[in-house]
């Protein structure tokens, strides 16, 4: 099964998604559209469970961010969730 991602903010340097998954799913894709590679990239668990502590994100390139669960997550019996928060501090910024 596929991770569920819901957009809650697109831009060209910040994105921020909430992440679904199943138990059984032990890695999944975030597109993030931002207009390059992004500088950093958050996690915040939004429905606890064994499957969200043990999440990271393991590719982060151009076009998407990988997260992936330990193999300690998996088994637990419960979907999780978490908040994905994607950025690129614009120039202007520092």
């Amino acid at each position: 099964m596929a991770i569920g991602i819901t957009t809650r903010y697109q831009g060209q340097n910040l994105y921020i998604a909430d992440i679904t998954w199943a138990d059984s799913d032990t890695t999944g894709d975030v597109p993030h559209g931002l207009i390059g590679t992004p500088l950093s990239v958050a996690l915040s668990p939004t429905a606890q469970s064994a499957a969200t502590t043990v999440c990271g994100a393991t590719t982060i390139d151009a076009t998407k961010v990988t997260l992936t669960k330990a193999a300690g997550g998996v088994g637990g019996g419960a979907a999780s969730a978490l908040r994905i928060i994607v950025s690129r501090p614009h120039s202007m910024i520092g």
